[in-house]
């Protein structure tokens, strides 16, 4: 089995003659910057030469390799994730889509430039294996590989540890209140951490920083229920028994399916 993840395997053979990776992390809440930090950290961890992709087409050099960070924003709900890759296309180097779930869009991808996509999900690999130009493969979301023992998101184990000597018994309930929920929860002990702060993706130390700040605030309890699927992710690698519930399209079953029930024993999805 490869040293690093598929998609950081892939990137360092892409780049294997000295170019950049230029990285535009896929935006949104805590979730998605736990993502981009566990991105980042496996940047370091493979000796990758990479940077935050600033600008447009006048800052890309030979052999650049433009990376779209994971998350679920391909999907019809959302604009933005394919506004992003529309301009990505513009770009004469290669474009990499780190892991993501995949619904809709078909216009774009029937008319797009060649483009390299990771799946999390069985579904998202079977729909874009249609497109002529999309190369896509299966790779576990981002997130699931963030080490908790480098600093500075150590601290957060430390503070769960001391939760557990405690021993108080404390479950979050962590769901979110959007169009995505299929299990809204409004009774007032709802904590939908995923949206505790807006993350501005605009450096490492920001990234760190929100990353820690989330993890700490799971670690504070014992039990998880939950439709995010980060917050999931989350509890997990903090080793805390979870619930996950799905969303309203299907996407978390299909993750779990994929990589959560294999990687994390302690994570359980929620009958329907």
């Amino acid at each position: 089995m490869s040293e690093h993840p598929l998609p950081i395997s892939h990137l360092s053979n892409l780049l294997f003659g000295g170019g950049r990776c230029l990285y535009m992390p896929n935006g949104g809440n805590l979730g998605d910057n736990l993502i981009a930090c566990a991105t980042i950290q496996a940047f370091r961890r493979a000796g990758i030469r990479w940077e935050f992709m600033r600008g447009g087409r006048e800052n890309i050099r030979k052999g650049d390799v433009v990376v779209y960070g994971g998350g679920g924003s391909l999907v019809p709900l959302y604009r933005g994730g394919i506004d992003c890759l529309k301009f990505l296309n513009t770009f004469d180097c290669p474009v990499i889509v780190l892991p993501h779930t995949v619904r809709g869009h078909e216009d774009f991808w029937a008319t797009t430039k060649p483009m390299t996509v990771f799946c999390r999900d069985e579904a998202s690999l079977q729909y874009l294996g249609k497109f002529e130009h999309v190369t896509a493969m299966a790779a576990d979301d981002m997130a699931t590989g963030l080490d908790l023992h480098q600093k500075p998101f150590s601290s957060a184990l430390r503070l769960k540890e001391w939760h557990d000597r405690s021993g108080a018994e404390t479950t979050l309930s962590a769901f979110r209140g959007d169009h995505e929920s299929a299990t809204a929860r409004n009774d007032g002990r709802n904590l939908d951490v995923s949206e505790l702060t807006s993350p501005d993706f605009s450096s490492i130390e920001s990234i760190y920083s929100n990353a820690t700040f989330f993890l700490s605030v799971i670690a504070s309890y014992r039990f998880v229920e939950t439709d995010r699927l980060h917050v999931a992710v989350a509890a997990s690698l903090l080793g805390i028994p979870t619930v996950l519930h799905d969303n309203s399209y299907g996407k978390n079953l299909a993750v779990y399916q994929q990589t959560l029930k294999r990687k994390f024993p302690l994570l359980r999805l929620a009958s329907t």
